[in-house]
């Protein structure tokens, strides 16, 4: 497995460098992906355009314009871009040593800031900017975005979290209700569905459905199973609304995801 340093796969549209920060573009072609790899040290990834799907820990992560994914040091992952590719910008923070800063790059998360938008056209622009100006206004833009993204994550992890992932991923099949899982909790339903968009970025119903997506990646690898029998076994009894949430999560209809694994073999 590849471990990079200060660097990412691709090459790099633009590049700052600001004393220990450290500000990138990079563009990824239409359908590639990235072989699995982690970074010796850890970093912020702001999506910039297009898509891609991330695969880490068991997990399928669909992400799109103005998410950011933080990446601790030696997080493992791959990326499969969409057809209409990707662009990333890496954010590297060394020399600025906070609780909140380790608090936000100490784990993986994935988060949408209510100023994302605003956020990333000014980083978009000020990484183009070659003005006297441009570097003061980019480091503005990234501390603004990284005072952000640790204000949010103070309040995006409840206690609760735990326990409701545990169940979710201990039995992706399963059909709990939000009562249940409330239950499980031992908070309101209304309290679980808020707090846990919050934290994760999705409903309590489209994280279900990432993680039996994800199940379905697996089934697909094996060539005997027919696209309709993996469709049931994930837990869609429609395989035309099967193909639609593949789509939607990976960038890819499960044909093209079967071919696509046939050809690296």
């Amino acid at each position: 497995m590849q471990h990079l340093q200060r660097t990412n796969y691709g090459q790099p549209e633009q590049l700052r460098q600001l004393g220990g920060l450290q500000v990138s573009a990079t563009p990824y072609a239409g359908g590639s992906a990235l072989p699995w790899h982690e970074h010796d040290e850890p970093y912020l990834c702001l999506v910039a355009a297009g898509g891609y799907t991330q695969q880490s820990d068991g997990d399928e992560i669909a992400c799109r314009p103005g998410l950011l994914l933080t990446h601790p040091q030696g997080h493992r992952h791959a990326n499969r871009f969409g057809p209409e590719g990707a662009r990333c910008i890496s954010i590297f923070l060394a020399d600025m040593a906070s609780d909140g800063v380790s608090r936000l790059l100490g784990e993986h998360r994935q988060l949408r800031l209510p100023d994302a938008d605003r956020l990333l056209a000014r980083i978009v622009r000020e990484l183009r900017a070659t003005d006297d100006a441009a570097a003061l206004a980019l480091q503005s833009a990234v501390l603004e975005l990284v005072a952000l993204a640790c204000r949010a994550n103070e309040d995006r992890c409840p206690a609760w979290l735990p326990r409701v992932l545990d169940r979710l991923h201990g039995d992706p099949l399963a059909t709990p209700s939000l009562q249940e899982l409330a239950a499980l909790a031992g908070v309101h339903p209304s309290h679980l569905a808020r707090g846990f968009q919050r934290a994760k970025g999705a409903s309590v119903g489209e994280y279900q459905r990432g993680l039996r997506i994800a199940l379905a990646c697996k089934s697909l690898a094996e060539e005997h199973r027919s696209i309709a029998d993996v469709a049931v076994m994930a837990g869609f009894n429609d395989q035309s609304h099967f193909a639609r949430v593949f789509r939607r999560i990976t960038g890819e209809t499960p044909r093209d995801y079967r071919h696509r694994l046939q050809r690296a073999c």
